[in-house]
């Protein structure tokens, strides 16, 4: 379930926002300089890289949802957080995988930027999958294992002095 419910929210809220903004086919300013609405379809990769490869990044998402899917459930029961992580990431596979299998594109229109500098055009599956992975690198970091200290055995009693005879 923690894994799962992230997955359904993040591509629920992903497909939704998608269609409202492109059947508005409308492009729109929020945050003057900062951020806009900036409809985009997108047939490669992140930041455009990989146009029209639609064939693999369609066997690459299917890949990376049983990946997903199959390093979650080896999880010990404890790991509730990576769970949740894992499932935002899973939600945003699968919801530019849904693009990708109905349209051969992703419909991006995220846009934030700085001082006339852009970052490319994303969008919510984007934002789960960088969010979600973020989050575990952030996790893996904070919780590195502390290195133990040696154990010495202890010395009996009756071998230890310089005394001991055989």
């Amino acid at each position: 379930m923690r894994l799962f419910l992230p997955a359904v929210l993040v591509v629920a809220l992903d497909q939704f926002t998608k269609h409202l903004f492109w059947n508005n086919a409308r492009n729109y300013e929020i945050i003057e300089g900062w951020f806009n609405i900036t409809l985009v379809k997108n047939a490669g990769a992140a930041f455009g890289m990989f146009q029209g490869a639609r064939v693999f990044f369609i066997c690459a998402s299917i890949v990376a949802v049983g990946l997903i899917i199959y390093i979650a459930r080896r999880l010990p029961a404890e790991e509730k957080a990576r769970r949740v992580f894992l499932g935002m990431i899973l939600g945003g596979a699968i919801g530019n995988l849904i693009d990708r299998v109905a349209t051969g594109e992703v419909v991006d229109f995220l846009q934030i930027g700085w001082q006339g500098h852009y970052w490319p055009v994303f969008n919510v599956a984007d934002m789960g999958v960088t969010i979600g992975a973020s989050l575990l690198v952030l996790q893996a970091l904070r919780t590195r294992p502390r290195p133990e200290a040696p154990v010495v055995p202890p010395v009996p009693a009756d071998e230890s002095g310089p005394n001991h005879t055989s």
